[in-house]
This record gives structure tokens, sequence and C-alpha cells, in this order.
């Protein structure tokens, strides 16, 4: 008997089928007020990593979300990377829930939001966050900037459909995002000067999303 067992691959299959180590982002957007809206994603990756003329991440999420909305409208995110601890946790959680305004959203957020460094109108950043990644959307990539004409379309958007940047499928999107700026607290980034030892590293919580339908976790 094989010591394999085959599944059969499922929407979300990263969760479902897989266990499958994810960082822990908070994501900072600019709502059309100027106000600065937070959403939990753990679908966040090195894009562009050498040879090219800039940096670049990329982000996978819901069309309709908050974060895809804004990102749509004016390009600017910071990517905000949590400590492990269960008090980022509980609203990381919260955060991640779909189907509240980012008013609503924000109205009862107990994480302290300050001003990154890049230039331009920006998303505030997360106070206690270990590093930050301030980050522009190339929308100028496989024509994503035709996205914006989907802008608003929360049902879901109808093909033809980009495949690596802009609105990818009815319910998804792709940002391949060009790095303006890395932030880190002094104490780490000193570390990475002077050589890591086993205590120079920050508590990083790693996401291994839903297994059994009820339960999210962490480890």
């Amino acid at each position: 008997m094989s010591e394999f067992k085959s599944l059969k691959v499922v929407d979300n299959f990263y969760q479902n089928n897989l266990f499958y180590p994810m960082p822990t982002v908070i994501i900072s957007t600019l709502c059309d007020d100027g106000t600065t809206s937070l959403g939990s994603y753990s679908l966040v990756f090195p894009y562009y990593i050498a040879g090219k003329d800039y940096y670049a991440m990329i982000l996978e999420c819901r069309n309709s979300s908050n974060t895809a909305q804004n990102l749509l409208k004016n390009g600017k995110c910071a990517l905000n990377f949590i400590k492990d601890d269960r008090k980022y946790f509980k609203e990381a959680v919260r955060l991640g829930f779909p189907g509240k305004t980012p008013a609503e959203k924000m109205k009862d957020c107990n994480l302290k939001l300050i001003k990154g460094k890049a230039e331009g109108n920006r998303p505030l950043i997360l106070k206690d966050a270990y590093q930050v990644i301030e980050c522009t959307w190339d929308d100028s990539l496989e024509d994503g900037y035709k996205a914006k004409e989907h802008i608003g379309e929360l049902e879901g958007v109808e093909p033809p459909y980009n495949n690596f940047n802009g609105i990818t499928s009815k319910f998804g999107c792709h940002f391949i995002l060009k790095i303006d700026g890395i932030l880190m607290k002094e104490k780490y980034a000193d570390n990475l000067k002077k050589g890591l030892k086993s205590n120079s590293f920050p508590n990083v919580p790693v996401d291994y999303g839903y297994h059994d339908s009820k339960n999210f976790w962490y480890k």
C-alpha cells in the first residue's frame, strides 16, 4: 500500500489540500476619504528578486475586497508584518473577515498607525510591525490598469481576465507590487548588519490556514 493518499484539488487548495506555511501580513491601503484601511493576508510573496530595474512582491486577493478596491483606485499599500503574539492574531483574524466596509472594520481597531517613509500620499503603517514593505502597484504590466474599469463590481467580474496582474478571475485579483522601501525595527536591522544569532530573529508567526472547516491554525 502506498504511503501517500491522493487528495482532490479544490478551491483554496493551499488551505484545504496542504499544510502550506505562509506569512501573516496586515496590508494598509488608502480609502477615498484619505483614511487608512487594514486587511489581513497570507498570499503575499516575493516576485521580482534580482536582475530587473526594480524589486516587487505579488499579492493574491479577492477583487471585491476593500484592499483590492483601494489598490485599483490609487495603487498604494504597505505590507505590515506582525509578531507572534495572540493580541495581534485576534485583530488579524477580525480584519480578515469579508463583508464589512473600511469604516466598520477600523472603528474598533486597536492597532496603532503611524506615517511611513515613502513619498507621496500613502496609507499609514503599523507602529508595532517588525518590518514593513511600502509598495506601489505596477498597473502597466499586462495592461493591469484596465481593471480600473471594474471598480465597484463586488459581485464578480465577467471575462476577459488577465493572467498575472490585475483582475485574473471572476472573484480574484493579482497585484505586482513595486517595492518603494523596506522599513525594519532598529533592533532587527542592526542584527542583519552585525550577524544573526538565534536570539536575533523576531518571533514570526506561520499561518497554516483552515484545515478542518472550524479552526484557524498558527504555529
